[in-house]
């Protein structure tokens, strides 16, 4: 078993989606959330998503629906090879998704 070195602003959550990454070669925030393992909202991938994508972990295109793909340093992160608490804190992210939301009412 590898031991990760998990940083301060890291969710539980945040290992499910790097792992469901890892396992296929893209994927896109509602088909995790539909993994067992993960059942959260669509909204609480994406906001998990964009801290691990600006912690340089994963790789977001917008463009593409929301397509998602691990980076080389998020497979590192997943085999201990890298301890992501030597990284500065991504930026926080706001809940755009509500926000959204809320402007459609």
């Amino acid at each position: 078993m590898t031991i990760r070195r998990n940083a301060r602003w890291q969710d539980r959550l945040d290992e499910r989606i790097l792992e469901h990454l890892y396992d296929e070669l893209y994927s896109y925030p509602e088909f995790i959330a539909m993994e067992p393992m993960i059942s959260v909202r669509e909204g609480t991938i994406r906001d998990r998503c964009k801290e691990l994508a600006d912690a340089g972990l994963i790789h977001i295109d917008i463009e593409d629906g929301w397509r998602l793909e691990i980076c080389g340093l998020g497979e590192r992160y997943l085999r201990g090879e890298v301890d992501v608490e030597m990284f500065p804190y991504p930026r926080p992210v706001p809940k755009i998704d509500e926000e959204i939301r809320n402007n459609n009412k």
